[in-house]
């Protein structure tokens, strides 16, 4: 089944695990979940007009750090694409596009001052079966970012913020002389709680 290639991404990363217990490297993993601002770029023939809807992503991650640099995999629930308005007789019909996806972002990230990472990475996503979903099962995305960690008292909160980009066409199937392009855009918003222990 599909689903487990995007699954292998982040089981490769456990050989690190044990690199890092021999090492200066330093790792652990979160659990992350927060709020999504999403829509779809569309182009081409369509009644539909996009509008952003308020959606939800929940997941965990691994954060491996060596030095300045960090690489972050990722296991996340994430709802997208946004709202759709259609002009018809009578008036306007809106319908909520319901996409919802495993998705496995990973994450390459450079530390410029202690506590701030600047991130980029893939992520590969793999829909489910729900009414009103996209026309294809997998969609690649370019995520970037920030990661912030809270200091002192709230050390072991983070926060993220990140922009998925995707690079896919997720539209239904419909009359190729259309020509309908649908490509999922994502504005995240995380909250952190990483299990390590406290320096």
């Amino acid at each position: 089944m599909r689903i487990f290639r995007l699954l292998i991404l982040f089981f490769l990363t456990c050989p690190f695990l044990a690199v890092a217990q021999e090492s200066n490297i330093s790792g652990h993993f979160g659990i992350k979940a927060g709020p999504s601002v999403t829509t779809l770029r569309v182009s081409g023939i369509t009644p539909n007009s996009p509008r952003r809807k308020f959606d939800y992503h929940l997941g965990g991650m691994y954060r491996l750090r060596l030095n300045q640099f960090v690489i972050q995999p990722e296991v996340l629930i994430s709802l997208k694409g946004g709202t759709f308005v259609t002009e018809r007789v009578g008036g306007r019909q809106t319908t909520r596009n319901n996409f919802n996806y495993l998705s496995v972002p990973v994450m390459f990230g450079y530390i410029p001052t202690e506590g701030i990472t600047l991130q980029l990475g893939p992520e590969f996503s793999y829909a489910f079966d729900t009414p009103n979903g996209p026309g294809r099962k997998q969609d690649i995305g370019l995520a970037v970012g920030a990661h912030y960690d809270f200091l002192d008292m709230l050390d072991k909160f983070s926060l993220q913020l990140r922009y998925i980009y995707g690079l896919k066409n997720v539209a239904p199937p419909s009359d190729p002389a259309l020509n309908v392009d649908y490509r999922n855009r994502v504005l995240q918003l995380s909250i952190v709680y990483n299990f390590y222990k406290k320096k």
